[in-house]
């Protein structure tokens, strides 16, 4: 192929890259965020590469076939440690993240310059649901209203509406497992009238998440506070990265990522808070004062930030000698809405560092194995369980804006109990032959 001026200039261009995570990845999407020579989309029409990574379950297979066939040619799939349909021919392996970025950026500049064929169709080209040749005039649709015109499902089943009580039409669809504005793994099905949530089903549960290795080192042995602080600032500094992403802020949420990699015991984010409270997210982006509320109930089973942005004063670091001997206190708010959980993890953010400068210059150390407060909440033997369900009491009721950005201010997932450091192995199951696509 003849290569032109315009494909030399895409190939310049970043690579347009469209993530699906699956299970015990670890921060994949922010490497990736702020890799040089790579662009995040939100939509798989809108990439030239796809990254799957992780493990990613037999059964959602299929889910990820129709991902990977969105994509618009020329387009390559890269697979970093999980295994790759056995109907790709040479697939692109990394198992190595560090050497991921690297090798996306290259993929995507032989593909632009012709070096490298597109990535083969897995399904049949055919719409997913039959309409040709069916119903008044053969567009598939019956009448003034109902069918499948042109193979799209048009919104019916009347209901009221929560908000007024007209009736209206509902718009039902599925939603994940793999889209970016949700926890990986999450999958729902949700009903909308206009943009109004009328319910939310969970269908698949959310991945379990994973916290940095230092909080399964603290449950072992005495670590030092400062790096556990540290490491809990970062946490939350990620999280508020991908809320920032959802609310249509990209440029504020690279800043924020960039200032997790770099955090030291000096480290300060009032510059942050300032541009987050003069750039409007209170008022612009989050929902209004007491949307997306919990109560109190509810905010103690999610434990952490959420327990405490509801006055639930609950924290295992008062456990420990150290951090008293810090002057360590929870840190609370009063409401559990939306917009006070995304500032309760300013204000915890804060406090860590905060307590990293004081725990560096005194060469603290945790006191406590027993009492280990993560990120998400207190490691006890109840924590790791999922409550993703908690999701269908909260979201209904909200526009979808609002839908998502309480979604972003809530840890629903399970924790994975085992560290993110054993090496990776392929492994093939029998009753998942891939070579049927």
């Amino acid at each position: 192929m003849a290569v032109s001026w315009q494909h030399r200039l895409a190939a310049r261009a970043p690579a347009a890259v469209f993530l699906a995570e699956g299970a015990r990845i670890g921060p994949l999407r922010e490497t990736l965020a702020l890799s040089p020579g790579i662009r995040l989309v939100d939509t798989p029409r809108h990439a030239s590469v796809l990254v799957v990574a992780g493990d990613i379950p037999t059964g959602w297979r299929d889910d990820l076939r129709r991902i990977h066939d969105q994509l618009p040619a020329p387009f390559a799939s890269v697979w970093c440690r999980c295994e790759p349909f056995e109907a790709l021919r040479n697939p692109i392996l990394n198992d190595t993240i560090e050497a991921l970025p690297q090798g996306v950026v290259e993929t995507h500049r032989e593909l632009m310059l012709g070096k490298r064929d597109s990535a083969p169709r897995l399904l049949p080209d055919e719409p997913p649901n039959p309409w040709e040749g069916l119903g008044d005039d053969g567009h598939g649709g019956e009448g003034m209203m109902g069918g499948t015109p042109y193979g799209r499902p048009m919104a019916m089943n009347m209901q009221d509406d929560l908000r007024d009580g007209l009736t209206l039409d509902t718009l039902t669809f599925r939603l994940g497992p793999f889209h970016s504005a949700l926890p990986p793994g999450l999958q729902a099905e949700v009903s909308l009238q206009g943009d109004l949530v009328q319910a939310w089903t969970i269908t698949r549960k959310p991945f379990a998440s994973v916290v940095e290795p230092i909080f399964h080192a603290a449950r072992q042995e005495p670590v030092p506070i400062a790096e556990l602080e540290l490491s809990r600032a970062r946490h939350h500094l990620r999280r508020l990265y991908r809320g920032l992403r959802v609310a249509g802020w990209p440029r504020l949420a690279e800043r924020t990522l960039r200032m997790a990699g770099q955090l030291s015991p000096n480290s300060d984010i009032a510059g942050l808070r300032r541009s987050l409270e003069r750039g409007g997210l209170w008022r612009l982006a989050l929902p209004e004062p007491g949307r997306g509320d919990l109560d109190k109930e509810q905010a103690r089973q999610l434990g952490g930030p959420a327990a405490r942005a509801a006055g639930i004063d609950e924290d295992l670091r008062s456990q420990d000698a150290h951090y008293r001997r810090l002057g360590f206190a929870p840190t609370c708010r009063e409401v559990c809405d939306t917009a006070a959980r995304w500032q309760q993890w300013l204000d915890e953010i804060e406090q860590s560092l905060a307590l990293a400068g004081q725990a560096a210059r005194h060469d603290l150390k945790t006191a406590e194995t027993a009492a280990v407060e993560t990120p998400r909440g207190p490691w006890t033997d109840a924590f790791p369980h999922d409550k993703s369900d908690l999701l269908g009491e909260v979201l209904p009721g909200l526009e979808w804006g609002e839908a998502l950005m309480t979604l972003a201010s809530l840890d629903v997932s399970a924790l994975d109990l085992h560290p993110l450091e054993e090496p990776w192995q392929p492994h093939r199951s029998t009753g998942d032959r891939e070579g049927r696509v």
